[in-house]
């Protein structure tokens, strides 16, 4: 029976790509403590010490939550505000809604609820059928538009996100297949635009199945019934075959993928993305065109650019 690296009692939990048996607490003390190294290592917290955690009710982002407000103290983070984006999906945005509140207050952490309905007057599935648009494309542009605009006119420093090294290596893949470099260069562990918040990843050096095993052993209460939209384009299904086969074989595959994207994304693609960057002329946010997606988006489903007033909306201390 294979015995803890750290107190040499039976090991339960094998970290592959690190070759580490650990026990049950000391497996929780390693994800914690590789979460901590991560944002302080990239600098998430953007020098500030008000941070914004998105929350689904998932799992990633819940367990995410929990080592935040664990260890905030180690990284560098005075507030943290649970943020949580009610799409207007029935019978599974109220459930998620319930349980993130749920779980903020059990721990102390301020939760925002921003609704989808309140804000624009229309759900995502809505929204989605107006666009002509897959509903993951649509909720991906309007979540990230909420939470940022959010963290700007709240003065976040840096959004804390659950996306995790699965996530991070079957997106690297898939973009560099299809040459979307633009959304490669956003890959990175931390995102940095002027005027914006850190978008950061602090879970990205941990795989799912140790996020999994960590709400497992900590605890930690999330959603378990999955978003009814919710799909993976068939380039992004072959990712992930093709990368749990590499993995089989040569475990640390998606780390040492990651490090090798990382190389590129710094060396050549960031420097060529920094300069098409653009500010919205609608709302003022990062854009590559003259316009934001949201506001486009917007316009075209809705008669208006929403944008401007959203960030006016989300200025006001009404959503909590």
């Amino acid at each position: 029976m294979a015995k803890c690296r750290r107190c040499g009692r039976e090991a339960g939990y094998r970290v592959s790509y690190a070759k580490l048996w650990l026990c049950g607490e000391h497996f929780k003390e390693y994800v914690e403590e590789r979460v901590v190294e991560t944002v302080v290592r990239h600098g998430m917290t953007g020098g500030g010490g008000r941070v914004v955690v998105a929350v689904s009710g998932g799992v990633d982002s819940t367990s995410l939550l929990a080592i935040t407000a664990k260890r905030r103290v180690e990284m560098g983070v005075e507030k943290i505000v649970g943020v949580h984006v009610n799409l207007g999906i029935e019978g599974y945005s109220d459930l998620a809604e319930a349980a993130v509140r749920e779980y903020c207050g059990s721990i102390g952490v301020e939760c925002t609820v921003l609704r989808l309905r309140d804000i624009l007057g229309i759900g995502l599935p809505e929204l989605a059928s107006r666009a002509g648009r897959p509903p993951c494309s649509v909720c991906g542009l309007v979540k990230r538009y909420l939470i940022t605009a959010y963290a700007v006119a709240t003065g976040a420093s840096a959004v804390f996100t659950g996306h995790h090294l699965d996530d991070a290596a079957r997106y690297m893949l898939k973009d560099l297949y299809v040459g979307d470099f633009k959304s490669l260069a956003g890959l990175k562990p931390a995102v940095r635009e002027p005027g914006l918040p850190v978008k950061a990843k602090p879970l990205i050096t941990l795989g799912k199945k140790d996020i999994e095993a960590y709400a497992e052993l900590a605890g930690v209460p999330h959603l378990e019934a999955p978003c009814p939209f919710k799909h993976s384009t068939g380039v992004e299904e072959a990712a992930e075959g093709f990368l749990k086969a590499l993995e089989r074989e040569h475990p640390g595959a998606r780390l040492i993928l990651l490090s090798s994207m990382l190389k590129l994304i710094e060396g050549y693609l960031e420097p060529v993305e920094r300069e098409t960057y653009r500010k919205c002329s609608v709302c003022g946010m990062p854009s590559r065109s003259s316009v934001c997606s949201f506001c486009r988006l917007t316009e075209r489903t809705l008669g208006e650019p929403m944008g401007g007033r959203v960030l006016r909306s989300l200025s006001q201390p009404v959503y909590s």
